[in-house]
């Protein structure tokens, strides 16, 4: 088997001629990273491949649902129903990643919306990633649940990657709230019922002074090898 890394970017940036570049050498070092920290392969599918017969098909032991960096007025939804339906059965398990973990609130009916407006008379501090919006950039603390499984092994306050404007406005029903910080404060999610994850932030991409990220990764492929040791274990059958 292998992990699959859903790419969710629009058409927009993927195919134009500066944007489109940067987007590819972004996926290229998030999938060497997923690889290294999971120890299997991982294979690109563009979200509007996405159904769950498809997925079922590759089998593949995790998904990753990236983030992106249009807007999401940008998008026709109806061209997402396939991976939003696949994230509400998780025939895997799921880490979504920025936009991703936005989709994950949403395709179980949290409300989403932007950080907001920089103040009238403040200096903004990002004018070309998302003029007059409010953003997080950079490598930033955030508080975490050590319980969770995401995070064992690391402090309270683990320092990750930060690219985003846009945020989930509230926990949806069936997920507990694992992370949070004072700029936004849904950073991370888990489903109660199911290895499911969303993080605000970018665990892969971490660097050589801050590699909590890179300790996240391991952890969810490590709760994914878990998982699927469980469903093999419970369809062998007790002579």
């Amino acid at each position: 088997m292998s992990i699959i890394y859903v790419d969710i970017e629009h058409s927009r940036v993927a195919t134009d001629l500066v944007a489109g570049v940067s987007h590819r050498t972004r996926l290229d070092a998030a999938r060497n990273r997923l690889a290294a920290a999971s120890g299997e392969e991982c294979d690109l599918v563009h979200y509007m491949d996405v159904t769950i017969g498809h997925i079922r098909f590759l089998n593949p032991s995790a998904i990753v649902v990236s983030g992106n960096t249009a807007d999401w007025i940008e998008y026709d939804f109806t061209s997402l129903a396939g991976l939003l339906e696949t994230i509400r059965a998780a025939p895997a398990p799921i880490l979504g990643i920025c936009g991703g973990h936005q989709l994950i609130g949403y395709a179980h009916g949290a409300r989403w919306g932007q950080l907001g407006r920089v103040p009238d008379g403040a200096i903004d501090q990002d004018p070309l990633f998302a003029p007059g919006l409010r953003t997080e950039r950079g490598f930033r603390p955030i508080d975490v649940d050590t319980s969770c499984a995401l995070f064992q092994g690391l402090n309270a306050a683990p320092v990750v990657y930060q690219s985003h404007y846009w945020q989930l406005t509230e926990t949806p029903v069936g997920f507990d709230l694992c992370a949070s910080s004072a700029a936004c404060p849904i950073q991370a999610l888990s489903r109660t019922d199911r290895p499911v994850f969303g993080v605000q932030f970018h665990p892969e991409r971490y660097d050589e002074s801050h590699r909590d990220g890179e300790a996240m990764l391991r952890n969810f492929f490590n709760v994914a090898r878990a998982s699927a040791t469980s469903r093999i274990s419970s369809t062998v059958s007790v002579p």
